[in-house]
């Protein structure tokens, strides 16, 4: 099957406002991604996390219990694995859930959106955006 490239989740959006993924079927990660609004008036040229909690879990981990077990030594500098799961955590690039970060990397697609793709933007710094938390 080929990868697609021009998918755009405006085009299933209304037709589909649930939508469950398979991310790995060994471990079994399954996720629902729901559409719960649309804003309209959103004028900057790059998608935007709005919310969200918690992080991804690492490759490998072993499903959810494994990711459970995983923070747990991860975050617990008392925890006799502490030192060995957070190398192997970072030898897989893992990092805890940061809003800022993701949308600084999001900036970094390109998207089309109202009048930004009409102007040069590579001065522009955004000031406030009422969609995103301070």
């Amino acid at each position: 099957m080929r990868k697609p490239t021009g998918l755009k989740i405006d085009d299933y959006r209304e037709m589909y406002t649930k939508v469950t993924y398979t991310y790995d079927f060994g471990d079994g990660w399954c996720f629902t991604v729901m559409l719960e609004d649309v804003v309209e008036d959103y004028f900057f040229g790059f998608p935007t996390l709005l919310d969200g909690e918690e992080t991804a879990p690492p490759e490998d981990v072993g499903g959810l219990h494994g990711f459970y077990e995983f923070l747990k030594a991860y975050r617990n500098k008392e925890h006799p694995e502490h030192e060995e799961v957070r190398t192997w955590a970072k030898s897989l690039y893992f990092r805890e859930y940061d809003a800022q970060w993701i949308n600084e990397r999001l900036k970094g697609i390109k998207y089309k959106k109202t009048e930004w793709d009409k102007i040069s933007h590579d001065n522009y710094n955004i000031v406030e955006d009422k969609y995103r938390k301070s």
